[in-house]
């Protein structure tokens, strides 16, 4: 199998019409929310986020706009 490695913003873009920026804020809040309460976890749930991406794990209804929020807060998030 052969993939490709490209940032949060690039994943959204190609997303077109079926990218939901509700989900994607609630995926935002949600990262920061966790990254601010349990920093010492913070590398290892943005290597659970990019696997989630990657291997296309998508728990109850988050789908893919959810976690490239997560994701994109990451950036952010200190």
């Amino acid at each position: 199998m052969q993939t490709v490695k490209m940032s949060a913003t690039a994943l959204r873009a190609i997303m077109g019409e079926a990218f939901d920026g509700d989900m994607y804020e609630r995926g935002r809040q949600e990262a920061r929310e966790f990254f601010k309460k349990y920093p010492e976890k913070r590398e290892a749930k943005i290597e659970e986020i990019k696997r989630n991406l990657e291997y296309g794990v998508i728990r109850g209804y988050f789908g893919p706009s959810y976690w490239i929020g997560c994701l994109c807060e990451s950036d952010f998030t200190w």
